[in-house]
């Protein structure tokens, strides 16, 4: 793997692990009340059981049915951007770009029933995740240019046009909660 590949593979994939960072979690929240290394308070810590910890992002009701198909489309969102990264670091950019646009760019409204569920969501969060499908479509543009001609500045756009879709996929999860 050439140094360039690595680099990208190595950025992307730091996306990757901040997008899932943000994404909701359904496993049983930690009973621990001491903080996290970086400060913060661990989720459930100083809560009585069955109660939420504060959280200031704003809750998009739904109901449960559309809340579950709405984690599935997150889950699959992760899993494309993952394989997209896995594909780029194994240099097969044709690949990632066709798999980017099916699963994620705007050609995906359809599988992901966007206009059905959309009318459920705030207009910015509306247009936070029409942001990220179209950022991913020029992803897969930026990828199909770079199975063309592997340069750096090819490669630095790969990278710009990744930080596009994971700055929308941030955008949207520190605004917005189903639960």
């Amino acid at each position: 793997m050439s140094l360039l590949r690595l680099r990208v593979a190595i950025a992307a994939a730091c996306a990757v692990v901040a997008v899932f960072a943000l994404m909701p979690r359904t496993a049983p929240a930690q009973t621990s009340a001491a903080p996290s290394m970086h400060g913060h308070e661990q989720p459930g810590a100083g809560h009585q059981p069955g109660t939420k910890p504060d959280d200031p992002r704003e809750l998009v009701p739904m109901p449960a049915m559309m809340q579950e198909h709405m984690l599935a489309n997150m889950r699959d969102h992760l899993a494309t951007l993952n394989a997209v990264i896995g594909e780029m670091g194994e240099g097969k950019f044709d690949a990632a770009s066709k798999l980017l646009e099916e699963r994620l760019g705007m050609s995906s409204l359809p599988l992901h029933q966007a206009a059905e569920m959309a009318p459920f969501f705030p207009q910015p969060m509306q247009d936070a995740g029409t942001s990220m499908h179209h950022a991913a479509s020029r992803l897969a543009i930026a990828l199909q240019d770079a199975s063309v001609a592997q340069t750096f500045d090819s490669m630095r756009d790969v990278n710009a046009a990744l930080h596009e879709v994971t700055s929308a996929c941030v955008a949207c999860h520190t605004g917005y909660r189903l639960r």
